[in-house]
């Protein structure tokens, strides 16, 4: 029987220096350890992977020879747990909750990511690994016990920083010894490792009795360390075959095969030794001379001083580094069966690095041991390679997950790559950050690729969040979530035509900005399109507006409750109005005002289109969260699209200037016929250039970006203007990919990015389509994947909302609610509902079965 040891008695960690935060070991070692950022994984190019590259390659060189880089990126499985104690999701509504339960559970990656920078107090060229401090231990040199080995120490270790964090990049944060330690509140750097976890503070015990168990899990460890197992040309970046496409090339760091790409419990240890090129390039001149002398005797030595040779050309002639490099793959699970299948898995992933995976059997512990943070220096030269610095770097993993956070306060729900559900927010962390100037955006997808589906989970979560949403639809993809939110829907039926009233004022003294509006809506009646106004004629009608709200404020004080619309101001205009205008000198030549009432009188009283501007019901649009605007109906009438157009105009505009504190967007889905016309596209250009002023957003939905340029105004108002830009699936386009491009001046990296949507999809996975988020140069796929609830609610497919429909007219008493969520637990109409598990009939939530239909007497799943 094995004697067991204290872990306490054999840590190879003296202590943290309290004044500098370094970290010593007991063989006189000393370290500064940082925590790294890398960039987001899927979202770089290939020209940042070589500035990446090229970063830490400038980083390493300041190094001074005998100096170690170990960079330890740690990946721990763990599953998502929804907050369902939060303030959010308690003010949220039964879909919020929904879509947490679909995604309750389920299993991601998380990644810390640590680089640490060693001044080894002997020369770790004259260790092996079977020296290790687990083993034995060492005495202290003379000049690490000097106070200025320390402060040279520190200087140098702040250069290499330096250079990472400015180039902007990455981003290192130094540890302090706070964060090096336990303290509390979190686990220290050394309880992660031990604990192979995120969370656990334990320092856990080793076990050797049958391979390397570390905190009760089996452990298989893979090393890269010989030159012989090493592929004969190495590069920094890859082709991500299952992203790319015959015309787009989808690039990954080769580092990430051992780091992200690992979708499970591992650390990837990646080694530097910086070596002495010089001692290194005479002890060669001495080998090929030796081999040169025995070259008649066998070819080996030939091409060994070939080899050689070359080497020596590299180190002198292009100022190569030389440095000694090491890498590690250490995978574990509780469950041995599982640990030896990631055992399996990550012999294929190096393998398909075209390395051969060697698997550590007699070291394994001493590879743990060594690769304890501030430890690196006992890793042994037995398994070190030596190598140029450029190629030993090019096997780091330089990426990270999506940094969006599970929860924002004004985020979408939508998942990363993996399936990891995260909140993304492309509206207001961003403008923060300075990455936008603006919030107004633009969704372009083709038929059939989600866009009504992907607006519908947008507006959702949007108003879930206190945002005002006026919308302009054609086509009724947003019924279902009007009803649903308690929304105003407004469209036009035979039986309840559409109605609005722009002059209503609740104290008779609307804003300077709303009378501009409104006047604005009374030349727009008046004359046609393109005919150009007069200054006389656009002063006189000013000055109606303004007479108007003076003569109703009086008779309010005079006793009466006027109502204001078009009516009481068509009298005013007709009946009083001619006085006023006579005392202000004002002629028929500067404004026809009989013109004026001739134009404007199907629009009083009982004439044609006396309904339409004197609603009694639709007074409070401006101040409603959620409104949509349904033109299916009036797409093609000459008096009502134009006017109902004007009238979304007038409100939004009125809404900007009235409601504050919250963002305001008006979005345009697929209503290009009002695009048309000259005076919206110029309020859309006004929109596009003002509406961040008053925490406005312009949102623009099309199937094609073609439909935007054929008007200058409005591309110039929409592409121009929209710096968040919401891609869906364009691969039928891909040979038109250019001309989209150029319109919506995509750079290359975008491009490749967004040829990627909805390929390599995990067919694991519940349904799902990713979508690309743009924000300026910047760009990221998503997916998009909500509960069946969250489906019955956004789904536009006629079938399914036939059925929906039917479920709540049948079943619910048209309860629109409670039907989408029986439509999601399989109910259909017929009479036909899921039974228990004892064939009892489901009861809905307000306690009463469901009358049968036909003559059904039982219920069952369809």
């Amino acid at each position: 029987m094995k004697k067991k040891k204290a872990l306490t008695d054999l840590f190879p960690i003296l202590c943290i220096d309290g004044p500098t935060g370094f970290i010593v070991s007991k063989n006189a070692d000393i370290t500064m350890a940082f925590e790294l950022q890398a960039p987001e994984i899927f979202a770089v190019s290939d020209t940042e992977y070589d500035a990446l590259h090229d970063v830490l390659v400038r980083a390493a060189k300041v190094l001074p020879v005998g100096y170690m880089v170990h960079k330890q990126d740690l990946f721990i499985e763990d599953v998502y747990t929804p907050a369902f104690e939060s303030e959010f999701l308690r003010s949220s509504n039964y879909m919020v909750w929904e879509n947490e339960r679909h995604f309750s559970d389920r299993p991601y990656l998380r990644h810390r990511c640590y680089l640490y920078v060693t001044r080894p107090a002997t020369p770790p060229l004259k260790r092996t690994s079977g020296q290790s401090s687990l083993l034995k231990r060492h005495l202290v040199p003379k000049e690490m016990q000097e106070s200025r080995t320390w402060a040279e120490f520190g200087d140098v270790v702040n250069q290499f920083a330096a250079i990472v964090q400015d180039s902007g990049k990455m981003k290192l944060h130094r540890l302090t010894p706070n964060e090096l330690l336990d303290n509390g509140e979190q686990t220290g750097l050394f309880q992660r490792y031990f604990s192979l976890s995120l969370d656990d503070p334990t320092l856990h015990d080793i076990d050797l009795t049958d391979g390397l168990t570390v905190a009760g899990q089996r452990t298989y460890t893979y090393t890269l360390s010989e030159l012989d197992d090493f592929p004969n040309e190495v590069y920094n970046s890859a082709r991500l075959e299952q992203f790319s496409t015959d015309s787009s090339h989808f690039p990954i760091s080769t580092g990430s095969a051992l780091g992200m790409l690992l979708p499970f419990n591992h650390i990837y240890n990646q080694v530097l030794l910086i070596e002495d090129g010089h001692a290194l390039t005479n002890q060669l001149v001495k080998e090929v001379k030796r081999h040169t002398s025995f070259a008649a005797w066998s070819k080996e030595n030939e091409v060994s001083i070939r080899s050689k040779d070359a080497f020596m050309d590299e180190v002198k002639d292009r100022n190569r580094r030389v440095v000694r490099a090491h890498y590690n793959v250490l995978v574990f699970h509780r469950d041995p069966d599982v640990a030896d299948t990631y055992r399996s898995q990550t012999a294929a992933a190096i393998s398909k690095l075209g390395f051969k995976p060697k698997l550590a059997s007699h070291d394994a512990e001493t590879l743990f041991w060594s690769c304890i943070p501030g430890n690196i220096a006992e890793i042994g030269a037995d398994n070190l390679a030596t190598c140029f610095l450029e190629e030993a770097t090019a096997l780091w993993n330089t990426e990270t997950n999506y940094r969006d956070d599970f929860f924002c306060k004004n985020g979408l729900l939508l998942t990363d790559r993996f399936g990891r559900p995260c909140m993304v927010d492309p509206f207001f962390g961003p403008m923060e950050r300075g990455i936008i100037a603006n919030r107004n955006f633009m969704v372009v997808g083709p038929s059939g690729s989600g866009k009504s589906f992907t607006m519908n989970n947008m507006v959702f979560y949007l108003l879930s969040h206190g945002m005002h949403i006026s919308l302009v639809d054609v086509g009724g993809s947003y019924k279902r979530l009007c009803a649903l939110m308690g929304g105003r829907y407004v469209t036009y039926e035979p039986d309840n035509p559409i109605e609005f009233n722009p002059f209503y004022s609740r104290d008779l003294d609307p804003d300077e900005e709303t009378k501009d509006a409104l006047a604005n809506l009374l030349m727009a009646l008046w004359k046609k399109d393109g005919e150009p106004a007069t200054k006389a004629e656009e002063v006189t009608i000013a000055n109606i507006v303004h007479e108007y709200y003076g003569a109703m404020r009086r008779a309010r004080e005079a006793g009466d409750e006027p109502f204001t619309c078009f009516d009481s101001f068509y009298e005013f205009t007709r009946d009083t109005y001619p006085a006023i205008f006579a005392r202000n000198m004002g002629s028929e030549r500067e404004f026809n005002l009989n013109n004026f009432l001739y134009v404007l009188r199907p629009f009083h009283a009982d004439n044609q289109y006396g309904y339409l501007l004197n609603s009694r019901r639709n007074i409070d649009l401006m101040e409603l969260p959620f409104v949509v605007y349904e033109l299916d109906n009036i797409k093609d009438h000459p008096v009502l699209f134009p006017i109902t157009t004007i009238m979304i105009m007038n409100t939004y505009v009125r809404k900007l200037f009235s409601v504050k504190g919250v963002l305001k967007m008006l979005i345009i889905e697929e209503a290009w016929k009002a695009l048309a016309k000259e005076n919206f596209a110029h309020f859309l250009r006004w929109c596009s250039k003002t509406v961040r002023k008053h925490l406005g957003s312009l949102g623009v939905v099309t199937q094609e970006v073609d439909d935007l340029v054929g008007n200058p105004i409005v591309k110039d108002a929409i592409i121009n203007n929209s710096p968040i830009k919401f891609l869906l699936d364009h691969q039928n386009y891909e040979k038109r990919f250019p001309e989209i491009m150029q319109t919506l001046s995509l750079s290359e990296k975008q491009a490749d990015i967004i040829l990627s949507i909805n390929k390599g999809k995990d067919p694991n996975r519940p349904p799902y389509n990713d979508l690309a988020l743009l924000l300026g140069d910047y760009c990221k796929v998503y997916g998009l994947e909500v509960s069946r609830t969250a489906y019955g609610t956004f789904t536009t497919e006629r079938s399914e909302v036939e059925q929906i429909n039917e479920l709540a007219k049948v079943a619910y008493g048209n309860d629109l609610e409670s039907a989408v969520k029986g439509w999601a637990r399989g109910e259909r109409a017929g009479g036909y509902l899921p039974v228990n598990a004892q064939g009892v009939p489901m009861l809905h939530p307000n306690g009463r079965a469901p009358k049968p239909v036909n003559g059904a007497t039982h219920y069952s799943k369809p």
